[in-house]
């Protein structure tokens, strides 16, 4: 799910980011947190997401701003970005100034 690219850590989002998914990928976003570095989330493929993976994100954006750790989405998907909006976690996950396609 995620691996190191330079100095910035990747984590590609599964296509389902439900309660699933939130063991492992509370796992990765640990790691990638822990590393101190950039992290880039790639979200282009997410189709699903509940809100028990918006709130470990939330968390983890939080963490990631108290750590000064930048975060970056990259292409999230509408669907992702829809989930967000409707929970009201847009601003907090920076998913605000990011339009509906």
């Amino acid at each position: 799910m995620s691996s190191e690219n330079n100095e910035t850590q990747l984590i590609n989002c599964q296509d389902s980011l439900d309660i699933s998914v939130v063991g492992t990928l509370g796992d990765e976003l640990k790691i990638a947190l822990d590393s101190g570095q950039p992290v880039q989330l790639q979200a282009n493929e997410v189709c699903k997401a509940d809100a028990a993976a918006l709130q470990l994100l939330c968390a983890f954006f939080l963490d990631a701003q108290v750590h000064g750790i930048n975060i970056e989405w990259i292409d999230p998907s509408d669907e992702l970005r829809h989930a967000a909006s409707v929970t009201g976690l847009s601003e907090h996950l920076g998913l605000q100034e990011m339009p509906l396609h």
